[in-house]
């Protein structure tokens, strides 16, 4: 009785859940096309999400991917979305249908750390024998001591040579002192503000929930896809290849320096907007318009490391 009533539910529950999922994607101003690049899921399994159509899914762990993935990028909680897709699909992903993966088994040998040390003891061992082998260009054979001076005196004689005598220097007459010159004026540089090169430039603040992806194409990566709340800021790393795509500008403010630019041009959805100091210096203020303060709420900053 209790299965029989269960899988009866299943089919509304599957759409209750799905129809969250529809109405956060909505209220964040993305398409279902825009959401299954995005996440890099086929289109037709996000739409069976939506519709609760469970049996359109492939198997059971990659329909919980889905779920997570999803939940995730809408803001959801992706844990309680993958509990309640579970208790609907009457599938349970159990540690024995996880996926392991071999780890490589050591190799038996000397250490890397032993090989080098023995490397670098040969190294020194055989640059102290040449050292000492050398002598440093003093060795008995090449070393031949100068003769005296009286037997030097008597071999010239014998010769018929006169030692010549060493010419004496003349000291050369010093120039007249040149006159001295008047200096010119000086100028004073003009100072120079100080810059702190680590940190960043360009930082985004919401005003309101907007769906960002910050990909860096140096890298070729995404930093972070995710739903920025009203008051958090993200900080761009000082380096180029940085673009923004967002689902909602008019809840983004772009600031460079701490004062506001006006990249996007409009409201609604944007793709691969530059973040890049140069040319967001180019840019106007955008127009500003009243609203209530916010308390801002700083994001963990991007690194730039892979």
């Amino acid at each position: 009785m209790k299965r029989s009533a269960r899988t009866d539910n299943s089919p509304q529950e599957a759409a209750r859940v799905g129809e969250e999922l529809r109405e956060a994607r909505n209220a964040l101003g993305v398409s279902l096309e825009d959401a299954a690049t995005q996440l890099r899921i086929n289109k037709r399994y996000l739409q069976a999400l939506e519709e609760g159509r469970v049996k359109d899914l492939p198997g059971a762990a990659y329909a919980v991917g889905f779920v997570r993935s999803y939940a995730t990028a809408l803001g959801l909680d992706p844990d309680e979305a993958v509990r309640r897709f579970r208790d609907v699909s009457g599938t349970a992903v159990t540690k024995s249908g996880e996926l392991v993966f071999p780890e490589p088994v050591p190799r038996r040998g000397i250490p890397t750390g032993v090989l080098a040390a023995l490397g670098l003891a040969l190294a020194m061992g055989g640059y102290i024998a040449w050292y000492q082998w050398s002598g440093r260009g003093e060795r008995v054979v090449d070393a031949v001591p100068p003769l005296p001076p009286r037997l030097e005196r008597a071999v010239d004689a014998v010769a018929g040579r006169e030692t010549p005598a060493a010419p004496v220097a003349e000291t050369p007459a010093l120039p007249p002192p040149a006159p001295p010159l008047s200096p010119p004026p000086a100028v004073a540089p003009r100072p120079t503000p100080p810059i702190d090169p680590d940190k960043p430039r360009v930082v985004i603040r919401a005003k309101g929930e907007s769906w960002v992806q910050i990909r860096d194409n140096a890298a070729n990566r995404v930093i972070t896809d995710r739903v920025l709340r009203a008051g958090e800021t993200i900080e761009i790393p000082n380096r180029p290849g940085f673009v923004l795509t967002t689902g909602r500008a008019e809840s983004l403010d772009i600031l460079l320096d701490g004062r506001e630019v006006d990249p996007f041009g409009g409201p609604g959805v944007r793709r691969n907007i530059a973040l890049e100091p140069d040319q967001l210096s180019t840019l106007s203020a955008p127009a500003q318009s009243p609203r209530p303060p916010t308390v801002a709420t700083p994001a963990p900053a991007i690194s730039s490391r892979p």
